[in-house]
């Protein structure tokens, strides 16, 4: 039996996904083996590579078409300086994926592929596709990332088994509004509307378990405000009510906290208690996901505000104490016992 070349393979799985396109309501496999003209085996293969590709999705025994058409961008050049910029936007997408994405991989191949000047930014924004092409595959989270990226473009509503971090999974439907990254934990975050609670709520990525489109489409309210909504957020935590945020930095980091800005609303001053320190000011909506920035600073940073922050750094300071094995006292020896005392003499 003759080989056939994958131009042919090709022209066939594509007269599958128009054929598909014609019927909104969708096909059963039998009813689309029989207008194609396609083995079933072979129909069953076109189809999950036209999944994969996000051209179709399966709702029970019926399959769809998505509007599926692809994004071209019109020529435009770039000077050095930009084109370094996308070189900078593809580093900071790699290592934000601790897993393989394959769509993020194959887009950063094309744009690389896409740049004239290899020596400017093609070479290395290629070896950020490699990069990502080295991280672990997950068939599952795979998966998900399509199914949750596809709800959103085409504005599918998400059938999706959801484990929080505490308590037990539980199954809603979700119209995805917003897909945000966070730096913080490497992973990202999906905020919309949940049928389970009527309400919007954050999911993160990696808690989905299992997630399928539906047929159900959705609109997002005009009311939401997009990423407006996380303005005041460190992260991803948003809300209405802000927190302000006082911090005391230590000479030693001082230049660096003034390198960076780290929040919209941030204040820098000088302390006037405490020549040398720094006094850094913010209003948040939820110190959250502050926490691990603040835990970073390690003793050269103190909160000042709020109280209920200060005394969970407080905890957490005589918690590490404990574990290591040094309780502070008040007199030891007849001399006031620092936790510098401890570490300075080892």
């Amino acid at each position: 039996m003759p080989k056939v070349d994958n131009e042919t393979i090709e022209r066939s799985r594509e007269r599958v996904f128009f054929t598909l396109r014609q019927y909104p309501n969708g096909l059963r496999e039998a009813e689309l083996e029989q207008l194609t003209q396609v083995q079933r085996r072979t129909l069953n293969n076109y189809l999950r590579v036209l999944e994969t590709e996000g051209k179709v999705y399966k709702d029970g025994i019926y399959w769809l078409a998505l509007p599926f058409d692809e994004l071209r961008l019109r020529h435009f050049d770039l000077s050095p300086e930009e084109a370094m910029t996308l070189y900078l936007a593809t580093r900071l997408l790699a290592k934000q994926h601790d897993k393989r994405n394959e769509p993020a991989e194959t887009a950063l191949m094309k744009l690389a592929a896409s740049l004239t000047n290899k020596s400017i930014a093609g070479r290395e924004i290629h070896q950020a596709a490699q990069e990502l092409a080295e991280r672990p595959k997950q068939e599952e989270y795979d998966q998900i990332f399509r199914a949750v990226m596809q709800g959103y473009i085409y504005r599918h509503v998400l059938h999706i088994t959801y484990e929080p971090l505490k308590g037990r999974a539980f199954e809603t439907d979700f119209a995805p509004y917003l897909i945000e990254p966070s730096a913080i934990g490497m992973t990202t975050y999906v905020i919309g509307q949940s049928s389970i609670v009527n309400a919007i709520r954050t999911y993160k990525l990696e808690r989905i378990r299992t997630a399928a489109l539906t047929r159900q489409e959705y609109t997002i309210p005009h009311e939401f405000r997009g990423l407006d909504l996380l303005k005041s957020a460190w992260s991803v935590i948003y809300g209405a009510e802000l927190v302000t945020v006082i911090l005391r930095f230590s000479p030693k980091v001082r230049k660096r906290v003034l390198e960076t800005r780290w929040h919209f609303s941030e204040q820098k001053d000088d302390d006037p208690d405490h020549p040398g320190y720094l006094l850094w000011q913010a209003q948040v909506a939820d110190t959250t996901d502050m926490l691990p920035w603040i835990r970073g600073w390690g003793s050269d940073v103190e909160v000042v505000e709020p109280r209920e922050l200060r005394e969970t750094m407080m905890g957490e300071a005589k918690a590490l104490a404990e574990k290591y094995g040094w309780f502070v006292s008040s007199q030891a020896g007849g001399k006031q016992s620092t936790l510098d005392d401890f570490f300075g003499g080892r």
